[in-house]
């Protein structure tokens, strides 16, 4: 449980916990809490526990200033602590007095955690013990709280997942996390380590920035109002940081904004690099205009993330891409939220446009797409598969355009369009006419969440040199059958017509520049180009806020990176000088 109920100034009584779920689910909780029917769920009296919320108590009711220094000195002189499952139990609830509940939880086990505890007691009075150390148990998680009515399948269902929860290998914990009366976390490193990090050495890789470092106590600041001033800065200083094993401290996050502050696909991102970099995130909550995160090295493995909202999963995939590249073996990441939704790059952008360029960088994925998802709740569902990279990326020549070969235009729908394909089809080759000899138009009907009625076209451009332009339209309402006007009413060619026009438009202004490198994909190719193999070449129309923001960023972690800008006419050509940075050797390489 929580140390709710307050005596600190704050309003909440100071307590001490470990997370009992890691990125990985290396004690196979979440995945576990997850299996348990929604029905049996008592929603009312604690529902079910998600990975944020699986807390182990250390010890409760920290309300004297001593008692977090005390803690500091015993996790000092302990080591870091495996964790393992003991038991599943289903118990009932006897705090719960206005309805019969029962919990579905997990015992703990940890010799090492449990001498933790009997340190601190022996330094309290006899009396106090028991108010810290209220539980013999080395620790337990909650998992779900359950109607009484379900009471028998609770009790079937711990029977049948008992014994495979306790043959998972155990979790390592690094730190013990202390709460004050505020809500803060501080990071309280077992072991040592100080500085609130919890490892006492780390290696800064080939290329990495020397400082300031955990060699000196410090984090890098990073101004999170800078420039463009958004998630931009969040997700490129974020993925640095996992990369070079290199602590940070931002400020004044999205400080320009309407609503400042993490919003939950920037919150989302953020947790899904520091799973990857095996690291720590404090303050990490919706509208913190202040974070930190102290990576402790790259991890590969099985990952997750879900905003709860239709945050793009495409700037997910952004954020965490390179790091997963880096790790040394193979990654995959389930990824929840919006593939389709404004202010954001489409998926097909990610599919068609930037998946194929960094290949020719030597970076390869994969998407697996079982739902989209749009706003305002969603629902998109991704998975994403990252082998590892065996050598360094190589740097990307995009410094002349070529002229446009080849046009693919894809109309997406998520229900049947039989009757009308036809003349939509032909709506969008008379409207896209012109931009290249060869175009190609299909319709694709692609599943969305809760029965959705949505459609929208995405249109990628090749030019002879290989150089990928996208445009589009957003998702919008299908007609619905029988109705002719208002929301849902329509004449869905004409509709598509001006989808098309949409993407037309677009797609005219890029290719009427003469830049090779489409204004969106610019931004997101500094990071590699940074740490890639020789010079990478990009001509661009003009340095975007996204760009200019990405170099900043860039320079600030990779001072041995060099970038050159050179007017070529109303053109750039942007040149940036990579540090040739090194993956991991393979397993047993």
């Amino acid at each position: 449980g929580r140390g709710g109920g307050g005596s600190g100034k704050g309003g909440r009584t100071p307590w001490s916990f470990f997370h009992a779920a890691d990125g990985k689910d290396s004690l196979g909780l979440v995945a576990l809490s997850k299996s348990i029917p929604d029905e049996w769920i008592d929603w009312r009296h604690g529902g079910r526990r998600t990975q944020e919320r699986m807390h182990s108590t250390v010890i409760l009711k920290m309300t004297h200033p001593e008692h977090l220094e005390r803690l500091q000195r015993l996790a000092a002189e302990a080591a870091p602590m495996r964790v393992e499952v003991r038991e599943l139990f289903c118990q009932h609830v006897e705090r719960i007095k206005d309805a019969e509940v029962f919990c579905i939880g997990a015992g703990l086990s940890s010799p090492a955690l449990r001498k933790l505890k009997d340190a601190w007691a022996s330094e309290s009075p006899e009396e106090q013990r028991r108010v810290h150390v209220p539980y013999d148990s080395e620790g337990h998680i909650s998992l779900a709280y359950v109607k009484a009515e379900f009471r028998e399948q609770a009790e079937s269902f711990v029977q049948e997942h008992a014994a495979k929860a306790m043959e998972n290998a155990g979790l390592l914990i690094p730190y013990i996390s202390y709460e004050d009366e505020h809500g803060k976390e501080i990071i309280v490193p077992l072991g040592g380590g100080g500085g609130g990090s919890p490892a006492e050495a780390q290696r800064p890789s080939k290329g990495a920035r020397k400082g300031p470092g955990p060699h000196d106590g410090g984090a890098m600041p990073i101004d999170g109002s800078v420039l463009e001033g958004g998630g931009q800065i969040l997700r490129m200083s974020s993925s640095y940081s996992a990369l070079f094993n290199t602590p940070i401290s931002v400020t004044k996050i999205r400080a320009g904004r309407s609503k400042p502050g993490l919003a939950a696909q920037h919150l989302e991102s953020f947790r899904l690099v520091r799973d990857v970099s095996g690291g720590v995130l404090t303050n990490d909550k919706v509208g913190s205009c202040e974070v930190k995160l102290t990576p402790t090295g790259l991890l590969a493995g099985e990952f997750s993330a879900d905003p709860g909202t239709a945050g793009a999963i495409t700037l997910m995939v952004q954020a965490s891409l390179m790091p997963m590249l880096f790790t040394g073996g193979k990654c995959s990441c389930d990824l929840r939220g919006g593939t389709d939704v404004s202010f954001s790059p489409p998926l097909d952008f990610l599919r068609s446009v930037l998946m194929p360029t960094l290949a020719r960088m030597g970076a390869k994925f994969s998407l697996d797409v079982v739902l989209r998802g749009f706003f305002p709740r969603g629902g998109g569902h991704v998975k994403l598969t990252v082998p590892p990279l065996l050598e360094p990326l190589r740097a990307i020549d995009m410094s002349d355009r070529g002229v446009p070969a080849r046009v693919q235009a894809t109309l997406y729908c998520t229900q049947p369009i039989d009757p009308q394909q036809g003349a939509c089809v032909k709506a969008v080759k008379t409207v896209l006419s012109g931009i290249a000899k060869q175009m190609d138009v299909e319709v694709s009907q692609v599943p969305g969440p809760n029965n959705s009625w949505k459609y929208w076209l995405d249109v990628v451009v090749e030019t002879t040199t290989g150089c990928l332009f996208h445009g589009g339209s957003e998702p919008k309402d299908l007609p619905w059958p029988g109705k002719s006007k208002g929301k849902g009413g329509g004449n869905l060619p004409d509709m598509v017509w001006k989808a098309a026009e949409q993407a037309r438009a677009h797609l005219d202004e890029q290719l009427g520049t003469g830049a090779a490198v489409e204004v969106h994909l610019a931004d997101q190719l500094i990071l590699p180009a940074s740490l890639a193999a020789g010079t990478s070449r990009l001509l661009v129309s003009e340095l975007s806020m996204h760009s200019r923001t990405a170099i900043h960023i860039a320079e600030l972690f990779v001072p041995d990176a060099r970038f050159r800008q050179t007017p070529q006419g109303a053109l750039t050509l942007l040149e940036i000088d990579g540090i040739a940075h090194e993956p991991p050797p393979p397993p047993g390489g």
